[in-house]
């Protein structure tokens, strides 16, 4: 299978490309055969092999391809060879990818077996949430504006400064309660720096008083359980999560890994 239709294989399934992008490449796929018969082959080898497999595989098939030794034939002899068609070219790579699976499928039939521990899970599934309430300018006075300091810090990855200026941020009156969402940043930035007690408490309260942001700070909260490896407590929110649109995928698969 080439490479160029991997790529575009791989983001038409993962959701990357626009809606006009995609029905281009539907368009283009009932028109193709040679490429319908590449996306059959694709799903073919995607059905019962977890998608971080599949990216695996590409990249031990595109390594393949460039071992293999580029042989230069005297004239006399080249001319009596047809050259290689694009099927055959195709049945190559279905070969190798033959071969690649079968070397791998007893290590990963055994991998998938086995369940992960909830730390490994915390760190496969674990990024901060990406600041969208506070908007930082060049030339913003950072000295006059606590706010502005705070997620300056958080969006530089100094997590620690970051949650000292918004517990400062909090304990302030003309602050408090005002901007639960400081309360949803600082939990972040404590899972970041491997807080996950002092997050499970955060989130918990901004659960308690937030009426934004409730599924995000759901999945927070499950991570700040797997970080600490309460699973029982991780499962529940993990199970509701499956539900939503935005992390369904991405429970599940955690779920199936904690059995």
């Amino acid at each position: 299978m080439k490479s160029k239709f991997l790529d575009m294989f791989d983001n038409y399934f993962s959701g990357e490309l626009s809606d006009q992008e995609k029905t281009a490449f539907e368009e283009h796929l009932k028109s193709d055969s040679k490429m319908a018969e590449a996306f059959q082959e694709y799903q073919d080898l995607r059905k019962g092999i977890d998608y971080s497999i599949m990216i695996g595989l590409k990249q031990e098939l595109q390594e393949l391809e460039s071992s293999f030794p580029q042989v230069e034939l005297e004239a006399d002899v080249q001319h009596r060879i047809d050259p290689v068609s694009t099927t055959n070219k195709f049945q190559i790579w279905k070969v190798a990818a033959a071969v690649v699976l079968v070397s791998l499928s007893v290590g990963v039939i055994f991998q998938l077996q086995q369940p992960s521990s909830p730390q490994d899970l915390f760190s496969q599934h674990f990024e901060p949430a990406e600041n969208l309430y506070v908007s930082i300018k060049r030339g913003d006075d950072i000295e006059a504006n606590p706010l502005v300091r705070a997620f300056q810090a958080y969006e530089a990855e100094d997590y620690t400064m970051a949650m000292a200026e918004f517990e400062t941020i909090l304990g302030q009156e003309e602050y408090k309660d005002k901007h639960p969402m400081v309360l949803y940043y600082l939990g972040s930035a404590q899972l970041a720096q491997g807080q996950g007690e002092a997050s499970i408490a955060t989130f918990e309260r901004f659960l308690e008083i937030s009426q934004d942001n409730i599924v995000q700070a759901k999945w927070y909260l499950a991570m700040g359980y797997l970080q600490q490896s309460r699973v029982g407590e991780a499962t529940l929110l993990l199970k509701e999560l499956k539900l939503s649109e935005e992390y369904g995928n991405d429970a599940g698969r955690i779920l199936r890994k904690l059995d």
